[in-house]
């Protein structure tokens, strides 16, 4: 399972709270059935979670808190970095005017990260900007909409 992957499932458990349920968080992040329960045991074996009830609820140990609150810092550019590769590698047709933005937009975000302390107004709208050009290319965007907005700034 792929880090992204682990983190969208990690923040969805978090934003569950003391209700945070394994299926229906996989399942929010596009998880099948068997992958929810590998990444669940995974997550226990690790120390990240552990088992609530047995119709899958859980909590976040103080591991898995803080392995979600590192995510949020610059430590997170590597995932980040992964998605925005993602998103080029999709070779999206927005037309010329528009895939210049996304091109803009994806070189501004991957510059601001390399600051130790990325300025967060500056993330914040070249994820917005690129959330709305993946909004504008029908299908193969909407698909990495979730994605992306899996590792967004709170």
């Amino acid at each position: 399972m792929d880090d992204l992957k682990k983190l969208e499932f990690l923040k969805a458990l978090a934003e569950a709270g003391d209700s945070a349920n394994m299926w229906t968080a996989g399942e929010a992040v596009g998880l099948e059935h068997n992958a929810i329960e590998n990444l669940g045991v995974e997550l226990m074996n690790q120390g990240y979670l552990e088992m609530a009830s047995l119709s899958g609820g859980v909590r976040l140990t103080d591991k898995g808190s803080e392995e979600l609150a590192g995510a949020d810092g610059a430590e997170k550019a590597p995932d980040l970095e992964q998605m925005l590769q993602r998103i080029v590698d999709a070779g999206l047709d927005l037309g010329p005017g528009a895939n210049a933005n996304l091109t803009a937009d994806i070189a501004t975000l991957r510059a601001a990260l390399k600051r130790s302390h990325p300025l967060a107004p500056v993330v914040k709208a070249c994820m917005a900007a690129i959330d709305a050009a993946l909004q504008m290319a029908g299908a193969p965007g909407e698909k990495l909409r979730p994605q992306l907005a899996a590792l967004k700034p709170q």
